[in-house]
Order: structure tokens, then sequence, then C-alpha cells
């Protein structure tokens, strides 16, 4: 995975193989690795999205609404009943796309936010290409 992000890996380093990713998915557009987002269990029934990156140049066009539904719908067939993830309030698009999606902010720490998405009630999103 930090292969696919290039130059953008130094923001990722910091972690590690302790993460226990399970799953990632890769966009392409035109042959071309276009964005990509992971995904582990946290616990039994409960799951964890990782990573959801989308590389500057194909921002806008549906990619991280895509990849996020793609991810949500594995983990429901995994019989995940809900969701967790973090991010940070300065990365607004990333934040309104997961509120968007159901997505509740449950903790905020500073600027890091922790949010929460039950999967009984996934929103169905048309994806725009």
């Amino acid at each position: 995975m930090l292969d696919f992000l290039g130059e953008d890996k130094i923001y990722y380093t910091r972690y590690s193989e302790a993460e226990n990713i399970q799953r990632v998915w890769a966009a392409y557009v035109d042959g071309l690795p276009a964005g990509c987002v992971a995904y582990r269990e946290k616990e039994p029934g409960v799951g964890e999205v990782k990573r959801l990156f989308v590389r500057k140049e194909y921002r806008g066009r549906g990619i991280s609404k895509e990849l996020l539904h793609t991810l949500e719908t594995y983990a429901r067939d995994q019989g995940c009943t809900s969701l967790y993830l973090d991010t940070r309030l300065t990365l607004e698009p990333a934040v309104s796309l997961y509120r968007s999606f159901g997505y509740q902010v449950i903790y905020q720490q500073g600027l890091y936010i922790q949010m929460e998405k039950g999967l009984d009630a996934i929103v169905r999103m048309e994806i725009m290409e």
C-alpha cells in the first residue's frame, strides 16, 4: 500500500504491520493508480476504515465514494455491524464524505476525531463517474 501512495507515503510511514490490515482495495483510472482504502476487523462484528486516499489529480470523480461503498459492503458481508474510523477535522472533504455516508463523531481529541456508523443503516449513494 505504501508503494501505491508514491511520494505521499511519507504521511503514512508511522504505521506498521501491527495494525493487522486485512483487505485493501485500489482504484485505477486508465490503468493508473488513483485511490485506495483498507479495512481491518477490530473485534468480532466491529470493523475499521483505514487509509482512504485519492490522489489529488483524481479527486472529485466519486472514487472515494466508490471505495468506501465497496468497503462497507464487504464489511457487512463479513458480519460486521459497525464501522469506525479516525480522521482530522482539518480534512473537511473527508469529514463531509463520512458524514454523507452516515458516520457520526463519537470522540474528539484536539483536531482528531473518531467516527462510527452502524451498518444496519447503510446509506445508498449513486456513484457519479
